[in-house]
């Protein structure tokens, strides 16, 4: 029966090191305060800016912390490459016993212990392009961090200018509201003096109810997309969220559909699947190893430590002769992952540019549509007011064709809000295909 006691010195230092790893968090925990919650940027009684909303949703968005997730772990798999660039030392202790066995030939037992060191001298560059895959796979994820950056402020500024379009079609429905008052009134006077009958006064009162009905439409309107914009920076439950005005008008955006972080982050993981390619191929190749050893093996430690320290020295080529195909497996793997990757930009790229084209047509037909309404809106103010004028002085205009025009000025200006909303939402679509900040 062989009795036999091995110590690795590996496994006592990784033993080691998961007990301090396991204190120093413990003491991390204790001592470095966890990272406080930014304070609420909407209390104050000034409205928010795009700058002040967008930078907040950066920092509380979860899918940024997922995305440096992923960066760090593929940091940490560059380290986990480059280790076997390097040099190993294990310490081994061995107490070996052979009662079965002739002492003649065995000396009945054994004992040894020793400090070894091994290193692989040449593999083919196996390791080196496995690090460079894997440096290529991190840069890949540090990219990701980059397009989800881009993603939550595109969101954050798109609901900013959903609550500025909702805030502006609710004051311009209530502006309009607050003149139908007053024409309810005038009618009612023309009404006592004879001038109007009792069906424009209905009309006219119609006219401002629904005025009112579209009021509190646009106010639920403008809540909800307070609630939405909120939840983006923190406060959540806000209906009365106010935004400061964009006067100007974003132009089209122009650049580089290769400066998107996504195209950034596909050609790198094409490169990483190209070096694993590599990396396949040199399974095949001769390695070349080399084993020093420092200690004693026999029943006369003392005698071996005197010479030279009991130093031994192994070199080792090994060469795959056999292996019942695993090596041409790994390398059909590895070039369908490439031919993966190369596929999946492709399609990216495709899909970019479809996205792209779609947002320019947007934004010139946005363009288009404002143009068209500053040179229509005065016609239609006219129009109303020639009317109006028509009606109250008693010429051949009905009460109908006077609210036909109103209703028609009226929906000019709530088209032209909307098509500012449209032009930016199609210029911030743009950007963030391109991959601008």
């Amino acid at each position: 029966m062989i009795f036999g006691i091995r110590n690795q010195f590996l496994m006592i230092t990784a033993a080691a090191a998961s007990i301090a790893l396991a204190l120093s968090c413990s003491a991390v925990r204790a001592q470095v305060p966890q990272t406080p919650a930014p304070e609420p940027i909407a209390s104050s009684s000034q409205p928010l800016t795009l700058s002040q909303v967008t930078e907040t949703a950066i920092k509380i968005m979860p899918s940024l912390e997922s995305a440096s997730a992923e960066r760090d772990l593929s940091a940490a798999m560059v380290d986990e490459a480059r280790a076997p660039m390097l040099p190993s030392v294990s310490y081994d202790t061995e107490y070996y016993q052979a009662p079965g066995y002739s002492k003649v030939i065995t000396n009945g037992g054994q004992s040894d212990t020793m400090l070894v060191l091994n290193y692989t001298l040449f593999d083919g560059g196996r390791r080196m392009d496995l690090l460079r895959a894997a440096r290529f796979a991190a840069q890949a994820s540090s990219q990701g961090v980059n397009a989800a950056r881009l993603q939550v402020k595109f969101d954050a500024a798109l609901a900013y200018f959903n609550l500025l379009r909702a805030r502006q079609i609710e004051n311009e429905l209530g502006t309009s509201r607050a003149r139908l008052d007053q024409y309810v009134a005038i009618i009612n006077t023309l009404r006592r003096g004879g001038r109007a009958i009792s069906s424009d006064v209905l009309k006219i009162e119609s006219a401002r109810d629904q005025a009112r009905i579209a009021q509190l439409s646009a106010r639920g309107e403008r809540q909800r997309a307070s609630v939405v914009l909120g939840a983006m920076i923190g406060e959540f439950d806000r209906d009365d969220l106010s935004v400061a005005d964009i006067p100007e008008l974003p132009p089209a955006p122009r650049g580089d559909l290769d400066r998107n972080p996504l195209m950034i982050a596909a050609n790198r993981r094409i490169q990483s699947a190209d070096a694993a390619v590599d990396a396949a191929r040199a399974e095949a190749d001769p390695k070349l190893s080399l084993n020093l050893t420092g200690g004693f093996l026999g029943v006369n430690p003392p005698y071996t430590i005197d010479h030279n320290f009991g130093a031994s020295y192994d070199g080792l080529i090994s060469v795959p002769v056999f292996q019942g195909g695993l090596i041409r497996a790994h390398i059909s793997e590895a070039k369908a992952r490439l031919m993966a990757a190369q596929a999946s930009r492709r399609e990216l790229e495709f899909n970019l540019r479809q996205r792209l084209s779609d947002a320019m047509v947007r934004y010139r037909q946005a363009q288009q549509q404002l143009s068209a309404i500053t040179e229509s809106q005065p016609t239609a103010d006219n129009a109303f007011a020639l009317y109006w004028t028509r009606f109250l002085g008693g010429g051949s205009a009905t009460l109908l064709e006077v609210l036909d025009a109103y209703n028609q000025a009226e929906q000019l200006r709530i088209e032209r809000l909307q098509q500012k909303f449209a032009l930016r939402q199609a210029s911030a679509e743009g950007r963030l295909i391109l991959g601008i900040e």
